[in-house]
């Protein structure tokens, strides 16, 4: 009976060989899952030191934060410009998770990059209203930029720029790591850090040692995210298959 099995097999095998053996790699494959790797890495350092740089508010008043940006303007325009192009690689990550589940739970892995999409396209440009909040606290009287921020904020069409899209895009991660673990190129320990980087804020409140561990969770996240891609081969990032 054993040897039945194993005379049955021995095709099987051999056919998954020879078809590994045979998968076609384009020439750039190396460099663009390198390049989305280390642009996912420096990403997630750039997101956690922007997090480290901001000058947090002492409560979760609107004039509390506007005064928060003008007591170091430089710190705090420093602080966006990190945030900025840190968040410009939650791009990245979602062609990683993408790569990664390209053949195995693509539903979820689909599912999960169409969650988060919106929200990481956004989220980068929303730093410009710091500058804008800046602005106006520091030409308007207190009551009356508190009252332009408002303002802008309860504009109709608002929340299309962001809003609920941006808890979306934290599920959709969520949802796209499971993905990427079940196909076998991720550690469920990724989730971690960024249920972490979730909750922190939601459960602490207004705290600047919450939020600067937040934001140090959420640059692991992307960070571990960019060293699974790097750690694939360029066979497997184009088939998404692990025995390849």
């Amino acid at each position: 009976m054993t040897a039945t099995t194993a005379a049955t097999n021995a095709p099987t095998v051999a056919a998954a060989a020879a078809a590994t053996s045979s998968v076609e790699v384009a020439p750039a494959t190396r460099f663009r899952r390198r390049a989305i790797g280390s642009v996912a890495i420096v990403g997630g350092v750039l997101t956690a030191a922007g997090f480290a740089a901001t000058v947090w508010e002492a409560s979760p008043s609107k004039a509390d934060y506007l005064a928060s940006l003008v007591s170091n303007p430089v710190q705090s325009q420093i602080a966006a410009v990190l945030l900025h192009f840190g968040y410009m690689a939650f791009i990245p990550v979602l062609v990683a998770f993408a790569a990664m589940t390209r053949r195995r739970w693509r539903v979820g892995g689909t599912l999960g990059i169409g969650l988060s999409a919106i929200g990481a396209l956004a989220l980068p440009g929303l730093l410009v209203t710091d500058f804008y909040d800046m602005a106006m606290r520091q030409t308007l009287p207190a009551d009356l930029a508190v009252k332009a921020s408002d303002a802008a904020q309860e504009l109709p069409l608002g929340a299309l720029v962001g809003g609920p899209f941006i808890m979306m895009m934290f599920v959709g991660f969520l949802v796209a790591t499971i993905a990427a673990w079940r196909a076998g190129f991720a550690h469920w320990v990724m989730a971690l850090p960024l249920v972490a980087g979730v909750v922190l804020p939601i459960v602490l409140g207004v705290d600047p040692i919450a939020n600067i561990a937040s934001g140090a969770c959420l640059g692991l996240f992307v960070v571990s995210v960019g060293v699974a891609a790097l750690r694939m081969s360029d066979a497997q990032w184009v088939t998404g298959r692990k025995d390849a």
